[in-house]
């Protein structure tokens, strides 16, 4: 039921931020590109979701988390240099409490895993669009039992999908490779292309594909590179680039963008009737 002391506006949405570990000092945190088109294209607000440490068992905090979520329009999973730990975002208890190698930057970030399946957890339950960038796509497919290649330089020829640390931070994240977009699926609906150009600034990849999850583009590699969750009532896609960097010029992320607009302004004015 929609909180009643809530004006019908503006559709607000979480954002997952990171744990970062520096000088012995926990942060969470997100870039704020993501933030800044969210805010000009999709038109919403944003909220920034907290990383999780596990100290309560996992059916505690998802029912916590689940009120949070109520609350939200859209869930949006954001990027990150860390690797995935499957078995926490495949319900794995036996990982969900707190360890001593948590947080290893550039490595490891459990307590982000932790967020990301109670997020996704509770987005599926209450039928939420959806937007993964990044790790945001890696996690929708593990969640859903898919897996991942661990190093894609190490099992993949041709496409370096990583970027170029030698370049500036702005040069990473321009395009590098094409994507073949599928016909007849969400993101065609979307962009109106048969072919994306698109950055790459990731080591881990789809390997293995997830109950349930439509491949929406891919690369000359074959490198799932979109995905969606198939008979899904509202917008659930996840995207292996980052469309938020270069927004400002590029329509195809624009167009993204405003779709997952559209979807949570239609699940806010959906809630309002309930």
């Amino acid at each position: 039921m929609m909180d009643k002391d809530r004006p019908m506006g503006c559709a607000v949405v979480g954002v997952t931020a990171n744990r970062h570990l520096r000088d012995g000092v926990h942060r969470d945190w997100l870039r704020r590109r993501y933030i800044e088109a969210l805010m000009k294209y999709a038109s919403v607000e944003c909220v920034i979701l907290p990383t999780i440490d596990g100290d309560h068992p996992s059916d505690a905090t998802i029912r916590t988390f689940r009120e949070v979520m109520r609350r939200l329009d859209g869930l949006v999973l954001t990027g990150d240099e860390s690797d995935l730990d499957p078995d926490i975002l495949c319900m794995n208890e036996r990982v969900w409490a707190r360890t001593e190698d948590d947080v290893v930057p550039g490595e490891t970030d459990r307590p982000r895993d932790r967020l990301s399946w109670a997020a996704l957890t509770a987005a599926g339950e209450l039928q939420m669009p959806v937007l993964g960038i990044c790790r945001g796509l890696q996690e929708m497919n593990v969640y859903r039992n898919g897996t991942l290649h661990e190093d894609l330089s190490l099992s993949q020829k041709g496409i370096t999908h990583s970027e170029n640390a030698n370049l500036p931070r702005d040069e990473q994240y321009l395009p590098v490779h094409s994507v073949k977009v599928a016909s007849g699926g969400l993101l065609s609906s979307v962009v109106k292309s048969g072919e994306l150009q698109v950055n790459s600034l990731h080591k881990q990849g789809v390997a293995t594909l997830g109950g349930g999850i439509q491949v929406e583009a891919v690369a000359d590699d074959d490198i799932v590179e979109a995905l969606s969750y198939r008979n899904s009532p509202t917008f659930q896609l996840g995207l292996q680039w980052h469309p938020e960097w270069h927004a400002t010029k590029d329509n195809a992320s624009q167009n993204i963008f405003k779709a997952f607009g559209r979807a949570c302004d239609a699940y806010m004015a959906q809630r309002g009737k309930k």
